[in-house]
């Protein structure tokens, strides 16, 4: 059995993140998919619009009608108020799922830093590949791997481009954010999130 991670901060969670999880069901229907969206990402501290159920509420309504028995929103590290680490997340999937071969979700954004990961290299042991889904350069383009990335090791799917980051949304201060975006639901819960923290700074 394969098991797949994608982790994230998901602040807040948005067309692109369920554009991956479409593209990761449909190229591995048998496999299990782990949605594990984060607290405190090492390289954004400082970052929280929202609160842990915040974020946690916003993905359930986001990813409605994608989650199932093989597609989990897990909370190992939003129930965590520390830093969340990859390689302590792939060590507790392998706890629960000892015989599975594990790979790790990303996108292209993720691969010219990730040798700035915690234990990089203990992941790429861990893993069976790396799969990048969210793409930055066009199909056919050949994306450039850094060094430290055996090719062996980085399978790059060939999905079209969806140019959206949850920094950018997050710019709309308020949650009025257009329906190409967010899901209605998740806009919603967002502007009732955001009305209770009257002159908190949106980063």
């Amino acid at each position: 059995m394969e098991v797949l991670f994608f982790g994230g901060s998901f602040n807040p969670p948005h067309r692109g993140h369920r554009h991956v999880i479409e593209t990761i069901s449909k190229t591995y229907p048998n496999a299990l998919l782990y949605v594990c969206p984060n607290y405190v990402s090492p390289f954004k501290v400082g970052e929280r619009t929202f609160t842990p159920g915040e974020i946690w509420e916003l993905c359930l309504a986001e990813f409605e009608g994608l989650l199932s028995e093989k597609v989990i929103l897990w909370d190992e590290e939003i129930k965590q108020s520390n830093i969340s680490y990859t390689i302590d997340s792939l060590k507790a999937l392998k706890c629960l799922h000892p015989d599975a071969e594990l790979s790790l979700v990303i996108g292209e954004d993720n691969l010219s830093s990730f040798d700035q990961w915690k234990s990089y290299l203990e992941i790429l042991k861990a893993t069976k590949q790396l799969i990048v889904v969210r793409r930055e350069t066009s199909y056919p383009q050949e994306i450039q791997l850094p060094n430290f990335l055996p090719k062996s090791h980085v399978l790059i799917l060939e999905n079209p481009i969806l140019p959206m980051s949850s920094k950018e949304i997050r710019k709309i201060a308020n949650g009025d954010w257009e329906e190409p975006f967010v899901l209605p639901k998740t806009r919603e819960l967002a502007i009732q999130f955001l009305k209770t923290k009257q002159g908190d700074v949106f980063l």
